[in-house]
């Protein structure tokens, strides 16, 4: 059972010092590197002009973190591979994994905001779903030739590396037969410099809402799926497509939850109360914020809404409709009981907690991370070992 923390810096007085807030970022990373988390999760998102997701270049801060700690994983959840030059990514991402001394774990996404993808890359929006895939597969395509092969090329309808027709310039004369034609002498393989530290590749995680099309896509390229809203009964259904895909495209059966990560909006406090009285309002001010899916996403399967129920919840959620769903919230006992049952029915390999949302004071996210780490960690880790003592030992 393994234990992750994601945080994204946020202003919504949009009135301080972005280096406070990368210092806020920078003592919750130290502090989960010293507490015993698996992974640091960094996301990535652009043109916040609402200042709630004020993070445009993952790598760079996991660059700065790594410097900044000893043992902690820094994940990227996610890099959205449709906004950036695919062989420069993989660059980033070699080096970026040699600075931290093999600790990075890559995540992708695909993008949910028309506004980043408008002026990032307009091939890639996210309302044509169609073109929006056919980048991101060609993306990591891309990314994952570069990173898993001494030499490589690569071939498709957006993206061909090495580009066509290249002999030579002032700085580089092609006379290496594992990297030239031997008719043409045009350069047909590419390396990577420096490559990745961890090999073939790091650990590479799809950012999965509830496309079956993008869960056969991270089986079938041997990655790894980190969701976020759904609950344990939707988990458990999503981990058995998952599970089967694998096992018919690779031959190999997997344990359930091998391979996956579920992100959950959590708070620890005294009480259930207090937990309510301090979070609750940031908290469903994000979780509204971006309710463009509406409450279908927290529904168990084959559930159904009333219809004034539904119109109702489109509009705005609601704590007591998202919270047994889709929380983890309350006293440490509370959060205990909710990991315990979503961990028996999934056995989930990384559980990911989220303890910050814009209007929320720094200081209260970091004691609820440290209740985190002093009263439900402990339990749950002693809990681990009585119940499933096979896996504890591996």
């Amino acid at each position: 059972m393994k234990f992750g923390y994601a945080q994204v810096p946020h202003d919504v007085t949009k009135s301080r010092p972005y280096t406070n807030l990368l210092d806020e970022l920078r003592e919750l990373a130290e502090y989960c590197d010293e507490a015993g988390f698996s992974t640091f999760w960094l996301p990535e998102h652009h043109f916040s002009i609402w200042g709630r997701e004020m993070l445009p270049n993952p790598l760079l801060v996991a660059a700065d973190l790594a410097a900044r700690t000893k043992r902690i994983r820094i994940g990227l959840g996610a890099a959205i591979i449709t906004f950036w030059h695919p062989l420069r990514l993989a660059e980033d991402l070699a080096l970026l994994d040699q600075i931290s001394n093999g600790r990075l774990e890559i995540g992708f996404g695909r993008g949910n905001y028309g506004l980043e993808a408008t002026n990032l890359n307009p091939a890639a929006d996210p309302n044509n779903q169609q073109a929006n895939f056919k980048i991101f597969e060609e993306s990591i395509g891309v990314v994952r030739a570069a990173l898993g092969n001494q030499r490589f090329s690569y071939k498709g309808d957006f993206y061909q590396f090495p580009a066509p027709g290249f002999k030579a310039d002032r700085a580089h004369t092609v006379n290496d037969p594992a990297y030239v034609d031997p008719e043409t002498n045009e350069l047909v393989k590419l390396s990577l410099i420096p490559g990745s530290k961890q090999k073939p590749m790091p650990p590479m995680w799809l950012m999965v809402s509830e496309s079956h099309e993008t869960m056969r896509f991270a089986a079938q390229n041997d990655m790894g799926m980190v969701m976020w809203r759904p609950t344990v009964q939707t988990l458990k259904e999503r981990l058995k497509f998952y599970q089967s895909a694998y096992r018919e495209i690779h031959g190999i059966d997997i344990p359930l939850g091998a391979k996956a990560a579920i992100s959950r909006d959590t708070f620890v406090a005294e009480s259930m109360a207090e937990a309510r009285k301090i979070a609750e309002g940031p908290l469903m001010g994000a979780l509204n914020f971006s309710n463009w899916r509406g409450p279908r996403i927290y529904l168990n399967p084959g559930e159904t809404l009333e219809p004034e129920q539904e119109a109702a919840l489109k509009k705005k959620l609601t704590f007591e409709f998202v919270d047994k769903r889709s929380l983890f919230f309350g006293s440490p006992d509370d959060v205990i009981a909710r990991v315990k049952e979503l961990y028996t029915e999934t056995r989930m390999e990384e559980i990911i907690f989220h303890c910050s949302w814009p209007g929320l004071a720094h200081e209260h996210a970091r004691r609820s991370c440290k209740m985190l780490t002093e009263h439900v960690f402990p339990a749950l880790r002693a809990w681990h070992a009585k119940t499933f003592p096979t896996e504890a030992a591996a």
